[in-house]
C-alpha cells in the first residue's frame, strides 16, 4: 500500500464569521466563550464531546481543586460564579460550605454550563473537531472543522485555543514543549462513579488505613498477594474518593502511564486500560472492602484524565522559581496558591517520592503567585490566545497552574482580552494591560 494518498482539493463552505472562535469547551473554554459573549462579542464555541465542561463533566473528575489554601478564595470571577450557581442547583454533593475540594455532580454541571452559554448568547457546536487552521502570515484567518455536516470552515477575528493540548496553536505553527526532557508525561487517570456503597462502613474501614497513601499501600500488599490483577503500565493508587450523595462515591483512582494525550492511539489504549482498572478495583472491593459488597460501577469517564501535553512558547514562560518566590507580575490576570501537583510519569517508587516532595513544597500561608497575561499569549500568531493548562510554563509550574479554577480564571482573561483586542483594533499581545485588569476587576476577579 502507498505511504501517502493525495486528497483532492476542494472548496470549503464557510459556515460563519465570528468575533471570537473558541476551540474546546472545558473550564477554560466555557469561561472564555461566556465572558466574551457577555462583553458583546459574537462567539462560536466548538466542542468535541456532547457537553461542556471537559474533565469536570465528560471526565467525571470528582471535585474542584481549592479556590485557595486559606478560607478566603483567591480565584473569583467566573469560577466563583460557577461554584455559587452549582450550589444553588444542589450540584455539589456533601461538600457544600467549603472552597476546598468541592464535589461535583457532573450532570448538574453540564446543565449549568449549557444555561450559562445560552444566557450569554454563545453559539455552541457539539461533536465537532478542529481539523486544521488557515493561517495568513502572522494571523489565523479561519479554522477547519469536521462534524456530521462534513468539512467546513469558520472565520474569526480572534481565536482562543482552550483544547488543553494546544491543538489549534500547534496547527497554527506556535512552538511548544511537551513532557520532560525525554518526552515523558504525567500519568493519566480515568475517573469513575460507583453506587450501592454503604459509605459509613466504607469510610470506617478507610480510617484503618488513613490517608490515600496508606490505602494505596494496602492495595499494593493485596496486589502482591494476588488478590488484585496486575496490569502492565498501570498503578492502583487511591487519589481521591469523594462521596457525592448517599451510596455514591466518585473516584479519582489509579494511573495509566506512557500515554501521550496528543496521540489517538495512546488515548485509545489509555481509556481502555482505565476502564479495566475501574472494573478490577470494583471486583476486588466487593470481596475485600466493607461497605462495597453491593457496589455497582455506574459510569466511567467518557474522556481520559490527561494532566499534561503541550505547553506553548509564550511571551512569558512561568517557572518553578516564580512559584517558590511567590512572584507577581504587572500583568497578572489570576492569583493562586495551589501546590505543585505533578503526578509521576512511571510507577517507580522513586518517581512517586519526587512527586510527593514537590507537592508538599507549598507556599507559606497567605502567600500566592500571579499568572501574567503574557503567559497565554503565544509567539508568532497575533490573534490567538491559549488559556488553560497549555499556557507558557515549565513542567513544575504547569503542575500548579493546570487546576480547574485556574483554568477558568485564565479563560475569563482570554475572553476579556479578545474583546478588547477587537474593540481597540490591536493584536492580542498589544492589549492595554491596565484596561484588561480593570475589566477583570469589574467582573469580580481578584488581582491583589
Amino acid at each position: 500500500m502507498a505511504r501517502f494518498i493525495t486528497e483532492p482539493k476542494k472548496r470549503l463552505p464557510v459556515i460563519g464569521s465570528y468575533d471570537v472562535v473558541v476551540a474546546g469547551g472545558g473550564p477554560a473554554g466555557v469561561a472564555s466563550a461566556v465572558t466574551a459573549a457577555r462583553l458583546g462579542a459574537q462567539v462560536l464555541l466548538v466542542e468535541a464531546m456532547g457537553c461542556l465542561g471537559g474533565l469536570t463533566t465528560s471526565g467525571l473528575v470528582p471535585c474542584f481543586a481549592p479556590f485557595s489554601r486559606t478560607k478566603t478564595p483567591l480565584i473569583k470571577g467566573f469560577a466563583w460564579e460557577v461554584l455559587q450557581r452549582l450550589r444553588r442547583l444542589d450540584g455539589v454533593g456533601y461538600r457544600r460550605n467549603t472552597i476546598h475540594w468541592v464535589t461535583i455532580n457532573a450532570e448538574k454541571l453540564k446543565f449549568l454550563y449549557d444555561r450559562m452559554a445560552e444566557e450569554a448568547g454563545v453559539r455552541v457546536l457539539f461533536f465537532t473537531l478542529v481539523a486544521d487552521v488557515i493561517r495568513e502570515k502572522d494571523r489565523i484567518r479561519a479554522i477547519v472543522i469536521e462534524n456530521k455536516d462534513g468539512r467546513r470552515a469558520v472565520a474569526g477575528k480572534v481565536f482562543i485555543d482552550a483544547t488543553g493540548d494546544a491543538d489549534l496553536a500547534a496547527r497554527a505553527g506556535v512552538p511548544f514543549e511537551k513532557g520532560d526532557e525525554k518526552g515523558r508525561m504525567q500519568g493519566t487517570t480515568l475517573c469513575f462513579t460507583v453506587a450501592g456503597i454503604d459509605t459509613r462502613k466504607y469510610f470506617r474501614f478507610g480510617r484503618k488505613h488513613p490517608g490515600n497513601q496508606k490505602f494505596t499501600d494496602w492495595l499494593e500488599e493485596n496486589l502482591r498477594r494476588g488478590r488484585l490483577k496486575r496490569m502492565r503500565g498501570c498503578e492502583y493508587r487511591m487519589i481521591a474518593p469523594l462521596p457525592l450523595c448517599p451510596g455514591v462515591i466518585n473516584y479519582n483512582f489509579g494511573h495509566v502511564f506512557g500515554i501521550d494525550g496528543t496521540k489517538a492511539c495512546d488515548l485509545s489504549v489509555g481509556i481502555a486500560k482505565g476502564r479495566e482498572l475501574a472494573c478490577n478495583f470494583l471486583e476486588f472491593g466487593r470481596k475485600n472492602i466493607p461497605g462495597m459488597e453491593n457496589a455497582q460501577l455506574v459510569a466511567t469517564g467518557a474522556i481520559l484524565g490527561v494532566r499534561e501535553t503541550r505547553r506553548i512558547d509564550g511571551n512569558c514562560r512561568l517557572t518553578a522559581d516564580d512559584y517558590r518566590s511567590a512572584r507577581h507580575f504587572p500583568d497578572d490576570i489570576a492569583l493562586s496558591d495551589y501546590p505543585v501537583d505533578m503526578h509521576q510519569s512511571t510507577a517507580s517508587k522513586r518517581a512517586f517520592e519526587r512527586m510527593m516532595k514537590a507537592y508538599f513544597d507549598v507556599l507559606p500561608r497567605g502567600k500566592s503567585y500571579g499568572i501574567p497575561y503574557r503567559s497565554i499569549v503565544p509567539k508568532r500568531v497575533k490573534n490567538l490566545l491559549v488559556p488553560g493548562r497549555a499556557l507558557s510554563s515549565d513542567r513544575t509550574m504547569q503542575g500548579t497552574a493546570r487546576i480547574i479554577p485556574v483554568c477558568m480564571a485564565t479563560g475569563q482573561a482570554a475572553g476579556t482580552a479578545a474583546v478588547l483586542s477587537i474593540q481597540r483594533h490591536v493584536p492580542v499581545g498589544k492589549v492595554n494591560i491596565r484596561e484588561l485588569r480593570a475589566a477583570l476587576a469589574r467582573q469580580g476577579v481578584r488581582l491583589a
